[in-house]
C-alpha cells in the first residue's frame, strides 16, 4: 500500500507542477467525445484499476516470489494486447503477435514447470511413505 501510494502522490505531484491538469481538462472538453464528466470518471476508474493491478502484484511477489509476479505480469501484458485489438480494434500486426506469443510461451513453460516440480515432489512423498510402511 506505502508502494502504490507513494507512486499515486509523486505523479499527482508531477501533474501538478508539469500542468498535465489543465491538459487534461482540454481533452475532456474537446477531445473525449462522451463527454468531460464521462472522461474524468474513465481516469479514475483506470486509475484504481492500474493500483489494484500493482497491488496485487507486489502482494504476489510478497506471497510466492518475484518469479511468479514477473510471469504473472508477462502474461497480464498478452492480456492487454489482446484486449486493445478486441475492444479498440488495433492492428494485430507482426509484432503484437510476435509479443504476445512470447508471452504466452514463458507463462506456459513457468506452468508446465511448476507441474513437473509438484509432480516429482509428491512422487518423493509417496516413495519415502512406502519405504515408512514397509520398514514397519
Amino acid at each position: 500500500m506505502v508502494m502504490e501510494l507513494s507512486a499515486t502522490i509523486l505523479a499527482t505531484l508531477g501533474m501538478i507542477i508539469d500542468g498535465g491538469f489543465p491538459e487534461m481538462k482540454k481533452e475532456g472538453k474537446n477531445v473525449f467525445d462522451l463527454g468531460e464528466k464521462s472522461y474524468w470518471l474513465t481516469v479514475m476508474f483506470n486509475v484504481v484499476a492500474w493500483l489494484f493491478c500493482f497491488m496485487g502484484t507486489a502482494g504476489m511477489v510478497f506471497l510466492t516470489s518475484s518469479l511468479t509476479g514477473g510471469v504473472c505480469m508477462t502474461a497480464l501484458m498478452a492480456v492487454n494486447v489482446m484486449g486493445g485489438v478486441i475492444v479498440y480494434g488495433d492492428n494485430f500486426g507482426g509484432i503484437k503477435v510476435v509479443s504476445t506469443l512470447l508471452c504466452i510461451w514463458g507463462f506456459s513453460s513457468h506452468l508446465f514447470g511448476m507441474y513437473m516440480k509438484r509432480k516429482e515432489l509428491e512422487e518423493k512423498k509417496k516413495k519415502k511413505i512406502d519405504e515408512q510402511q514397509f520398514v514397519a
